[in-house]
């Protein structure tokens, strides 16, 4: 049985078991299809469409005849006849390259590196008052150090007496940890490799690697790419849903371990031509659900009421026992979690914008799939969680996509409705992610293409000729075309729908509504707010302007506005050569009070006022 698999103008020959599904049909083929929802055939994200042969498409069996197509959901479709030929549009195709925000901005601190390398002369032992080799070499690093408590693990005895078999000189390296330092290495001077260290950023979508050298607080080599365990689940709901059983549990950690994380020690330990073994200690920031799948604890908890995590604050791990590409014996540290949907990403977020260090009212903001809220004022943390769904990523839209080569990012509107489109990489476009469609929304507002309920001005459409009726299955929608079929890098017109409009105004007003219901539990304004901290990669790539003309930001000056970057990125570099930023993020998720949204009645009418553009309120955006 050979299925012939075409993506790409480019066609692929695989072999499926007998019971294979399409999508797993693809994955082995190494052109893994979206299956977001875990293959349970509701997020649609794996359409392919069936050439001529024999299928079964749930419990039905279909014959596609000669000339025939089909359209069905591959995670739902097991080929039957000997050969069949299956084809899947781009916007099908798990996202493997994209445009991810690795960088960051730091707060001023003075190095203090969780992982030094010492070297010292071990003096030979004294006839008369003989010491191991570990108490002598242990009693140079206290002083060389200096440090109170210096202990060793079983690896350090058994390469020690090697060391001093070479000579004197014995370079040792150690990580610092709550009541002393561990020794994790011992060798002779002239074969000790450097020390180096690893932050790690596992988003829901996204990982970012960073290898840094800890002496002299410098950062080597970043990479980063797609969180493989979107091959399974999208979002942190799926995921939950995904791992009830301990064996699908072990499969999104060994996604996120064994297929996203090492690869990618490894690409930049490359980069930099040292060994993965030389990576000593490892801090990774996420939010809780994806803390939780790094370290194999069930998150099932964190689906339910009161949404309860297994731990908020992590103990020390081993690289050994997680199945790291790194020093086996090297260090793990996981930045602790706030609350249930408020994890160490966002302790990160406050550490680094040094929320508690301002004095002045302060609103720091992680928009994305989940929009995290954090309210600083006199010397008091609020937080919240509001759920804004997958728009801003370009999910759920028709062409919509992630940030990636091929991607339109932004749209300027020209003076007779042109619309100039600026796609990541250059060419033509496949696409559009969500800074592009706040562009659109923006710009289309300001010119009267779009009113405040998010309707076209359809006659305008006409005129200008890039009208279309699209129908759906959802139903028929009116749309925009941006890009011609013949401009297109699919041979497809690239299109807004209204469907699409009302998307994007349901995330922003879900984010609007948590910035504005915290607000006013704690007795503020956003006119009383001096200092808007925004994180996270969406927030990285989108125009300001557009964002408060679309109502998804507040009304300020835009001197007020702070980028930050990857706030939890920052985060995890800062827990590896600051020794206290460690314990001083541990201590704050003890500070914020946890307001839910749900439990809110002013939610639901800012969300309702915030379907608008820019707000029901206009009195809120007078500019």
């Amino acid at each position: 049985m050979t299925v012939h698999i075409t993506a790409h103008g480019r066609t692929r020959h695989a072999e499926p078991t007998p019971d294979a599904t399409l999508a797993e049909v693809w994955e082995r083929a190494g052109w893994p299809l979206n299956t977001r929802c875990g293959g349970q055939g509701v997020c649609r994200g794996c359409r392919v469409s069936l050439g001529a042969g024999v299928y079964r498409i749930g419990r039905e069996t279909v014959t596609v005849g000669a000339g025939e197509t089909r359209e069905t959901l591959a995670c739902q479709t097991r080929v039957l006849s000997a050969d069949a030929r299956v084809e899947a549009p781009a916007g099908s195709l798990l996202e493997t390259q994209g445009q991810i925000v690795d960088d960051f901005v730091l707060p001023t601190v003075m190095p203090d590196p969780t992982v030094r390398q010492l070297t010292v002369t071990v003096p030979e032992s004294a006839p008369k008052a003989p010491a191991s080799d570990w108490d002598r070499l242990a009693a140079e690093l206290r002083r060389a150090l200096p440090a109170e408590r210096v202990e060793g693990g079983l690896d350090v005895l058994r390469a020690l007496p090697l060391a001093l078999r070479a000579g004197a000189r014995v370079t040792g390296t150690a990580a610092r940890l709550p009541d002393g330092w561990r020794v994790l290495e011992a060798a002779p001077e002239a074969a000790a490799g450097p020390a180096l260290v690893a932050a790690v950023d596992i988003g829901t979508t996204t990982v970012v690697v960073v290898l840094a050298d800890p002496a002299r607080g410098i950062i080597l080599r970043r990479a980063a790419q797609y969180n493989q365990q979107i091959r399974k689940a999208d979002d942190v709901a799926a995921r939950i849903s995904f791992c009830r059983q301990p064996e699908d549990l072990r499969l999104l950690q060994d996604l996120v371990i064994q297929q996203t994380i090492n690869p990618l020690l490894r690409q930049v330990c490359a980069a930099a031509d040292v060994a993965p073994e030389r990576v000593l200690r490892l801090a990774v920031a996420g939010n809780t659900v994806m803390a939780h799948l790094f370290l194999g604890l069930s998150p099932e908890g964190l689906g339910r009421l009161p949404f309860q995590a297994v731990r908020h604050v992590h103990p020390v791990g081993r690289a050994r026992e997680l199945g790291l590409a790194m020093h086996p014996a090297g260090l793990v540290d996981v930045l602790p979690s706030i609350a249930g949907y408020l994890g160490g990403d966002v302790a990160a977020d406050i550490h680094v914008a040094q929320l508690l260090q301002r004095p002045e009212p302060t609103l720091l903001v992680d928009m994305g799939t989940n929009s995290e809220v954090v309210l600083s004022a006199a010397d008091h943390l609020a937080a919240c969680s509001t759920a804004a769904g997958p728009a801003f990523e370009g999910a759920g839209l028709l062409h919509g996509r992630r940030a990636a080569p091929g991607a339109i990012e932004h749209i300027v509107f020209g003076p007779a409705l042109d619309f100039q489109c600026f796609v990541i990489g250059g060419g033509r476009p496949d696409g559009l992610c969500g800074s592009a469609i706040i562009d659109f929304m923006a710009e289309g507002f300001r010119n009267g293409l779009i009113n405040a309920q998010g309707r076209f001005d359809i006659a305008r459409l006409k005129q200008r000729g890039c009208y279309a009726h699209i129908r759906l299955k959802r139903g028929a929608t009116h749309a925009c075309v941006l890009v011609s079929a013949d401009g297109s890098a699919t041979g497809q017109a690239i299109a807004i729908t209204e469907m699409d409009l009302s998307q994007v105004l349901k995330a922003k007003a879900a984010t609007y509504a948590g910035m504005k219901t915290l607000l006013q539990l704690h007795g503020r304004k956003f006119t009383d707010v001096r200092r808007f901290v925004l994180s996270g990669g969406f927030a990285r790539h989108i125009n300001l302007r557009n964002a408060i003309t679309l109502g998804l930001l507040p009304d300020l000056p835009l001197d007020r506005f702070e980028v930050i970057g990857n706030g939890a990125l920052a985060g995890a570099y800062l827990a590896l050569v600051d020794a206290a930023a460690l314990p001083a993020m541990e201590a704050l998720v003890r500070r914020p009070r946890v307001v839910e949204l749900n439990r809110t009645a002013d939610f639901e009418n800012n969300f309702i006022d915030a379907l608008l553009i820019p707000n029901l309120h206009a009195d809120e955006f007078p500019s």
